[in-house]
């Protein structure tokens, strides 16, 4: 896919789906405490956390609309 092409929605789903995991993977170090990534600022401050969560909740809604 050429770079100034727009990401297809399963493109998205799948970069949300690698940013739940590494979110919710955890850090050897600390155990106690999850993995996160470059972006997070503190335990509840992560725009790429915030995103994916958004749209995953975004694709829910639209696959479990009653027909």
């Amino acid at each position: 896919m050429p770079i100034d092409e727009p990401a297809s929605r399963a493109t998205e789903l799948f970069t949300a789906k690698r940013i739940l995991d590494a979110h919710w993977t955890r850090a050897l170090d600390t155990p106690s405490r999850g993995g996160g990534c470059l972006e997070c600022r503190d335990r509840h401050t992560c725009p790429q956390l915030d995103w994916a969560l958004e749209l995953v909740a975004d694709v829910a809604s639209v696959v479990f609309q009653p027909r």
